[in-house]
C-alpha cells in the first residue's frame, strides 16, 4: 500500500507518518508543484491532503482533490480550518474523509480501517452473507448500526445471553477493522485479581515467588489491535480501577517494573449479566461502565431470530457430507427454545454429521434435547412466562405462582406446618396466598406452634 502525504510542514508530515504501519510505503510532498508531479508520475492508493500549501491564501489543496479522485486514490483532508463551507467544498469535489488536525493517532487509524473496508469491495451484503448471515429484519438493522462503528476506535460493549456468539462477533469487528496488531482475549472468569493482573500487565523477573523471567502481559501484546474481556462482568473491583486506568491512559507498569509501556488499543468487552444493575449494587465502577459502553451491542438469543436456525444449521453442515433432514424435524428446529443458543446449534450439527444412515429423523432431536443441558442466565425468562406478565403483570404473575406452589406443597403434605417449613416461608406469607375459600378450610394445627428449620 503506497500513501501520499502533503503538507508544506515538517512536522504535521512527521506526525502523519509516525501513526501508519510500517509496512506501507510512504512518500512525502511540501508544495503543490511537487505534489502534482507525484500524483502525475506515481501510482497512489491513499494521500492525507492538508489544504494550506506554499503559504499561500488561495486553498491550493482543495485543487488537488479532483486531482487524485479522478485518479482512484482515497484522499483524506486534513485542516485547521474551522469553516463548514470549506469541509463541504472539500467533500464536494470528492474526498472521502475531512478531519481536524492536532489527533492524527485517533484520526489516522480510523482512516485507514475505512480505506480498507472500501477497498475490499466490503458491502453490506458481503456483511451478511459471509461474516454475520442473517435473515432477521431486527438483527439486521442494528448490525448496520455497528458496521458505522467498526472503522472507529470506539469502545464496544457486547452483550447478550451465553452462546449466542459474542465472541465471533467480537474477532469480526477486529478483522473488519483492519487493525495492524493482534486479537488478544481475556477470559475473565478464569483468573482471579492477582493472576489478572499479572496476566494483564505482564511482570519482570523475581517480581514474585515463581517470576523466573520477565514476561509480557496481554496488554502489550495487543498493541496495535484489540484486546477483547469476555465477560468482563466477573472482573474483580480492585481490578476495574487498574483496567479504567489503562483505557484512559493508554499505559501501565508492569509488575515489578517502574518502566511505563504505552500502548495503542482497542478494547471491546462482553458479557450476560446486566452491568446497568451491577453498577447499582456496586458490584461495577460507573466510571468504567461509561468507558467500555462507549458503543452497547446485544446479541439476540437464537429464539429471537428463528428466521436464522435453518441457514445456520445448513451453514455448520456444508463442510460435512451431505445430511438429509426430515420435514417433521425441520419444524421442531425452529419451534425448539435453543437455550444454548447457537453454541448448542453447532453442537446439534457436529452430531448429525456423524449419523450412521444420514437421514436425520425426529427421535434423534428428541434425544439430543433431553440429554442437553444448557444453563440459562439468571436475567432471562422464559417466553411464556413474559408473555404472561406482560398480560397480567409481574406482581399478579407472581401471586398466582406462590399460589400454586403452595397448594402443591398443602397436597403433597396437609400438614400446613410441615408445608411452610418445606417452603421456607413465614406462616403469615403461606397463608396469605391461599385463597380465602383454603384458607377458611384449612386451620393450623398449634397456632402458637413455632416453625422451625434450617436452609440447606
Amino acid at each position: 500500500m503506497k500513501i501520499l502525504i502533503v503538507d508544506d510542514e515538517l512536522f504535521a508530515r512527521k506526525a502523519i507518518r509516525a501513526q501508519l504501519d510500517t509496512r506501507f510505503e510512504i512518500s512525502e510532498s511540501s508544495n503543490y508543484i511537487d505534489a502534482v508531479d507525484k500524483l502525475s508520475t506515481e501510482i497512489f492508493d491513499m494521500c492525507f491532503l492538508d489544504l494550506r500549501l506554499d503559504s499561500s491564501e488561495k486553498l491550493l489543496g482543495l485543487d488537488l482533490i479532483p486531482l487524485t479522485v479522478n485518479k482512484g486514490i482515497y484522499t483524506v483532508v486534513m485542516t485547521s480550518i474551522e469553516d463548514d463551507s470549506i469541509t463541504e467544498i472539500a467533500y464536494g469535489r470528492g474526498c472521502q474523509d475531512v478531519y481536524n488536525k492536532g489527533n492524527e493517532k485517533n484520526h489516522i487509524s480510523e482512516t485507514i480501517s475505512r480505506y480498507f473496508i472500501s477497498k475490499d469491495s466490503f458491502t453490506e451484503g458481503h456483511f451478511f452473507k459471509d461474516i454475520i448471515p442473517t435473515m432477521s429484519p431486527a438483527y439486521k438493522q442494528d448490525l448496520k448500526r455497528l458496521l458505522k462503528i467498526i472503522p472507529t476506535d470506539f469502545s464496544i460493549c457486547l452483550l447478550g445471553e451465553t452462546g449466542t456468539g459474542k465472541s465471533r462477533l467480537a474477532r469480526s469487528i477486529h478483522e473488519i477493522s483492519k487493525k495492524s496488531g493482534p486479537f488478544i482475549e481475556i477470559n475473565c472468569p478464569t483468573f482471579s485479581g492477582d493472576t489478572l493482573k499479572t496476566e494483564l500487565f505482564g511482570y519482570k523477573k523475581g517480581a514474585f515467588t515463581g517470576a523466573n523471567e520477565d514476561t509480557v502481559g496481554k496488554l502489550e501484546a495487543a498493541n496495535g489491535g484489540t484486546i477483547f474481556f469476555d465477560e468482563i462482568g466477573s472482573m474483580p473491583i480492585d481490578m476495574q480501577e487498574q483496567l479504567l486506568k489503562v483505557i484512559e491512559e493508554q499505559s501501565f507498569y508492569p509488575v515489578g517494573s517502574n518502566k511505563l509501556v504505552k500502548i495503542n488499543v482497542r478494547v471491546i468487552c462482553a458479557t450476560c449479566e446486566d452491568l446497568q444493575l451491577m453498577v447499582q449494587k456496586k458490584k461495577f465502577r460507573l466510571d468504567l461502565y461509561h468507558r467500555i459502553a462507549g458503543f452497547s451491542f446485544t446479541q439476540p438469543s437464537l429464539r429471537n431470530r428463528k428466521e436464522d436456525i435453518q441457514p445456520l444449521l445448513q451453514s455448520a453442515l456444508k463442510l460435512s457430507r451431505k445430511i438429509v433432514i426430515k420435514t417433521e424435524l425441520r419444524k421442531a428446529i425452529e419451534e425448539y427454545s435453543w437455550p444454548g443458543n447457537i453454541r448448542q446449534l453447532l453442537r446439534f450439527a457436529d452430531l448429525i454429521s456423524l449419523s450412521n444412515s444420514g437421514i436425520v429423523k425426529l427421535e434423534e432431536f428428541q434425544t439430543f434435547t433431553h440429554n442437553s443441558v444448557e444453563l440459562k442466565e439468571a436475567n432471562t425468562v422464559e417466553d411464556h412466562y413474559y408473555d404472561r406478565i406482560k398480560e397480567i403483570g409481574l406482581n399478579e404473575l407472581l401471586d398466582e405462582f406462590t399460589l400454586a406452589v403452595v397448594k402443591r406443597a398443602l397436597k403433597e403434605n396437609p400438614d400446613s406446618a410441615k408445608s411452610i417449613a418445606a417452603l421456607k416461608i413465614s406462616k403469615s406469607a403461606f397463608y396469605r396466598h391461599l385463597d380465602k375459600e383454603i384458607a377458611s378450610s384449612i386451620a393450623p394445627k398449634n397456632e402458637t406452634q413455632s416453625v422451625s428449620y434450617e436452609i440447606q
